[in-house]
């Protein structure tokens, strides 16, 4: 606490840090988001637990850690619907690993949820802290000194209730959720390793056969060009017994729409180029007659003339640039087109300026309601600070004085480099041509000396104007109107895709479009449409009125299909199961092919000559190493070049690919642990052990969990 004390006495400090690092973030998106909250109905449940408020918590702290972290004030809606997926997931793997860590008889408890979060802070001071406290820390740190902007995280919790520090605290428990979730991941796996038991019969029998061979293959793909003369059919009643088998592998595990969108850009005409081309170009006219830029701007209400200098390397575009500073000052620029603008402008002022100033700064605080714990009143702190200043005019060492007055700054941490730009162009002016300067804020006076300049350069003064490049309204009425044509010649999803094509109209086609998604196949923040298609009273071939998006297109969006959650009917996955049948056809007759061409005599060699693939000879294979080290040859296809016998060719088949094998020896299997420990381990390693198979066993159990998700009820845009 006594960290947390040191930063109380420089209320300035910590308004400093965060009232001006944070308030650009205060009114964010999720602000807008709580006005779609309602309790009316549940929202989240899984596994018959509710968890409204949870959710929201964890979205607003997950949207304050990312706009944070990728530097956003605001998100569009497929940021937005971005975070609320990845809320989702870790709200449902999180209880998912909770419901099943406490069926194993172990609770994670408020005391070891506080020791995870000591541990995460604690690593900040270590060789390997963690990664995101550490970015947050950072980005305090562009504000304050290093050290307490790590206090200020040690403390966190003493500013929970505190509006301006809300963002940053959100921010630290997104972290946090996201450290206990990686423990409780690991904690997890490591008990379900220990859970596994494999017995010495199975062991024995793996370090039997975990032998390694010496072969040379050919990989043949059953979809190459080379196959195209070999077609494969299915039947019905194919179709019919391959679904009864294997339900279970179409499983929804959402409710989805596959909905077809026409789309009508909103661009331009000719016309409207041509117009305001001329508009450009007239105003840059009358800029040219003016009798000066100030008389300009208020004939055409534009405001204040912009007095900032700049540099050649500040200016982005090329073209600008040279228009700038290649010319003499007072040169009038003509209209160019760039970046869907039309500009034209004016240089009128010139000079070498320094590109920023080195000062050393005291802090006189004085007693106010955001500053309380100081001793001075506002006529003491201006006392003080003329004295300050007269005794550095005199010759006094500012250093000297800084030890009594760093306003909350380390020892260290005495000057900063001010640049043009980064403050108000008055008080840089003052620093260019004074020594000394002071300046009053709401509890305290600064009192800046200037140490060093840089080398003056050359600046401009400069305006530009821009005209946007953008559609008429009566083009946009125009387009509209197609649209509304299209909408009324259509009364379902055929019809729609008919007369767009009949019409040259761009249509997109989504498939599987849950309800929570942002986007359609290439259609960006299209939140409208899909709220649309999940409204229980649209069903299937219902067209939708004509939506508009950010002025970018008018669309007219049909539902081809809805797909709830479980198993579906056989009439739904049809297409798909008829599709998956022939690929597996076609690789058992491609397989068939191939072993007649081996049984007529034909060598592996000229398999690959023929079918213009590869040819690998002499490669190892070991039946117990990892699937990536066996040059790609599929598991199913391993198991089986494992039963081979020495120098006889044969083909096999995996689930995409065919094999031309011919295997030269067998090498003896190593010689078994004690107790087969070793093999064991192995085993239990292939289950649970690497990452992509944790990532197979959370889906698992994410897939059983029992959930409820009607957040796009709440959350409509």
């Amino acid at each position: 606490m006594a960290a947390i004390g040191s930063i109380r006495k420089h209320g300035i400090l910590l308004m400093f840090i965060i009232g001006v690092a944070l308030l650009a973030f205060v009114m964010g998106d999720v602000t807008k988001l709580t006005n779609f909250y309602s309790d009316k109905n549940i929202m989240v449940k899984i596994n018959g637990k509710k968890l409204d408020e949870e959710y929201r918590a964890r979205l607003e702290q997950n949207t304050a850690l990312w706009k944070i972290y990728y530097n956003k004030q605001a998100l569009d809606e497929t940021e937005t619907f971005g975070i609320h997926d990845w809320t989702w997931d870790q709200l449902l793997e999180q209880t998912i690993l909770e419901q099943q860590l406490e069926d194993l008889g172990l609770q994670f408890t408020k005391e070891m949820k506080e020791e995870i979060a000591e541990e995460m802070v604690a690593s900040l001071n270590t060789q390997q802290p963690n990664q995101l406290l550490n970015f947050l820390v950072n980005f305090l740190a562009q504000r304050a000194p290093i050290e307490e902007a790590i206090n200020f995280i040690a403390n966190i919790e003493d500013y929970k209730n505190k509006k301006e520090a809300q963002e940053i605290y959100s921010a630290y428990k997104a972290i946090e959720n996201i450290a206990l979730l990686e423990k409780q991941k690991v904690r997890y796996m490591a008990l379900a390793k220990n859970l596994i038991v494999f017995s010495d019969e199975s062991a024995r029998f793996f370090a039997e056969n975990n032998n390694s061979l010496l072969a040379k293959v050919v990989t043949i793909m059953p979809s190459a060009a080379q196959f195209n003369e070999i077609q494969a059919t299915v039947t019905d009643k194919e179709i019919t017994d391959w679904f009864k088998k294997n339900k279970e592998r179409y499983l929804e595990k959402n409710d989805s729409r596959d909905i077809d969108v026409a789309f009508f850009p909103i661009k331009p005409t000719p016309e409207d180029l041509a117009a305001i081309k001329d508009t450009a170009t007239n105003r840059a006219a009358r800029l040219k007659n003016a009798l000066s830029i100030e008389e300009y701007n208020i004939s055409m209400m534009l405001g204040m003339v912009d007095s900032i200098y700049y540099k050649r390397e500040d200016i982005s575009s090329d073209t600008l640039a040279k228009l700038v500073f290649d010319r003499p000052v007072g040169s009038f620029i003509e209209p160019f087109e760039e970046n869907a603008f039309w500009l034209y402008g004016k240089t009128y002022g010139a000079a070498k300026r320094s590109d920023s100033v080195l000062v050393a700064f005291l802090v006189v605080d004085y007693k106010t309601d955001g500053n309380p714990n100081s001793m001075r009143t506002k006529e003491e702190a201006k006392f003080v600070t003329d004295s300050i200043s007269n005794l550095l005019s005199a010759g006094a060492n500012i250093f000297t004085l800084l030890p009594d007055y760093l306003g909350g700054r380390s020892a260290t941490d005495t000057t900063i480099w001010v640049a043009e730009h980064s403050v108000h162009r008055q008080f840089y002016d003052s620093l260019l041509h004074k020594n000394l300067y002071t300046q009053e804020f709401s509890s305290a006076y600064f009192v800046y000396q200037v140490l060093e300049r840089t080398l003056p350069v050359e600046k401009r003064l400069y305006v530009i104007y821009k005209e946007e490049i953008k559609h008429s309204d009566a083009t946009e009425q125009a387009i509209k109107n197609e649209a509304r044509q299209l909408q009324a010649e259509s009364i379902s999803a055929e019809e729609l895709m008919t007369h767009a094509a009949q019409k040259g109209i761009q249509v997109v086609q989504g498939k599987n479009i849950t309800s929570m998604m942002s986007s359609i196949s290439t259609l960006q923040n299209v939140r409208e449409i899909i709220n649309w298609a999940f409204n229980p009273n649209i069903s299937v071939d219902a067209v939708s009125d004509v939506f508009t998006s950010n002025k970018n297109f008018f669309a007219v969006a049909a539902v081809r299909d809805t797909k709830k959650k479980g198993i579906p009917k056989l009439e739904k996955v049809k297409e798909t199961i008829e599709a998956e049948l022939t690929v597996l056809k076609k690789l058992e007759l491609v397989q068939n092919k191939l072993s007649e061409e081996i049984n007529s005599g034909s060598s592996i060699e000229q398999i690959a000559e023929k079918y213009q693939v590869a040819f690998k000879d002499s490669i190892t294979l070991t039946f117990g190493r990892e699937n990536y080290q066996h040059t790609e040859i599929e598991s199913v296809a391993l198991g089986k070049i494992f039963t081979l016998p020495i120098g006889q060719p044969t083909v096999v088949a995996g689930k995409t690919s065919v094999y031309a094998v011919s295997v030269y020896n067998y090498s003896e299997p190593p010689e078994h642990s004690p107790n087969f420990a070793l093999e064991k381990s192995i085993l239990v390693n292939a289950v649970v052990g690497r990452n992509n198979n944790e990532y197979i066993i959370l889906e698992g159990l994410k897939d059983k969990a029992n959930t409820l998700d009607h957040r796009y009820l709440h959350f409509s845009r």
